[in-house]
């Protein structure tokens, strides 16, 4: 498959991870706890890929290996991942949100660089320093950020591409080589289900059925199919246009992330927004060449 007829399913994908983010802020708005939109969403995804994948006839393996996966990476890539960046949203614009995104791929490969997965080119280091250079101007003055006061919701903020870099890094060690990818996403999101639980009661930030409404109800069930609708996009991609293909998602979850935070909320972001995406765009380009 290639770009051009891959372009669709890259639209859904990045479209719709570009857009969580702002339905996110929508319930948090509503009155939804964070913890309980995570919980509920990741509940919700998991619950409709299981059905496919059965649908299908591809079964959800619960050995020993399996589960240590999908708990490794439910937690890294869901319940952790969403711990921050919905604590987060609740003060940062959705756009600056979106443009901490493909900082996930750089953090990816200085990690797998770290723990030996992976030599690090010199093409990949300057890839990275772009992109944090990129997300540093982002938080200044005029840039994506409208306060320096939400500076520490901002680093906050930027822990949920570490989350996510983290769950890649589990997933290149501990991924279970005969695994399908549709019952794993499924396992992985079910499993984050039950440690997102435990934090929210921990935290006091459960969720319970219409608590908030039936408009967030609603909100909480478009989040979860429009994940799971993701997540097939995704896979379709890898299967049938390769990692370097899909590795374009990253630009249109920024782009996305920007629009839907300006058609939504209104979000003006500053003029040095332009060449921090640059600088963060340059940097996925220069790690999404290497790994071609």
């Amino acid at each position: 498959m290639g770009f051009a007829r891959a372009l669709p399913l890259l639209l859904i994908a990045g479209g719709i991870w570009g857009l969580s983010p702002t339905l996110a802020k929508l319930g948090l708005g509503m009155g939804v706890a964070p913890l309980g939109i995570a919980f509920w969403v990741a509940l919700g995804s998991g619950g409709v890929l299981l059905l496919l994948a059965r649908l299908r006839g591809e079964p959800l393996r619960r050995d020993a290996r399996h589960l240590r996966y999908y708990l490794a990476a439910g937690v890294t890539g869901s319940t952790l991942a969403n711990l921050t960046a919905y604590h987060a949203l609740q003060h940062v614009p959705a756009g600056f949100f979106a443009l901490l995104v493909p900082l996930s791929a750089m953090i990816t490969v200085l990690g797998a660089a770290l723990l030996g997965l992976e030599r690090l080119s010199a093409r990949s280091l300057g890839g990275t320093a772009l992109g944090f250079a990129g997300v540093a101007l982002a938080m200044a003055p005029g840039a994506a950020l409208p306060d320096a006061a939400l500076l520490g919701w901002a680093l906050l903020a930027a822990l949920t591409p570490v989350c996510y870099a983290a769950s890649n890094l589990v997933a290149a060690r501990m991924a279970p080589p005969e695994a399908a990818p549709l019952p794993v996403a499924a396992g992985t999101l079910l499993a984050a289900a039950g440690p997102t639980l435990l934090a929210g009661l921990l935290l006091g930030q459960t969720h319970l059925p219409f608590a908030a409404g039936w408009r967030a109800e609603a909100l909480l069930l478009a989040l979860a199919l429009l994940g799971a609708l993701a997540y097939l996009s995704y896979f379709r991609l890898i299967g049938a246009a390769g990692p370097v293909v899909t590795s374009q998602v990253g630009y249109i979850v920024t782009l996305a992330g920007v629009f839907w935070g300006w058609a939504i909320f209104g979000e003006r972001l500053g003029l040095l927004t332009l060449p921090a995406a640059g600088l963060i765009f340059a940097g996925l380009w220069l790690v999404g060449r290497r790994r071609r």
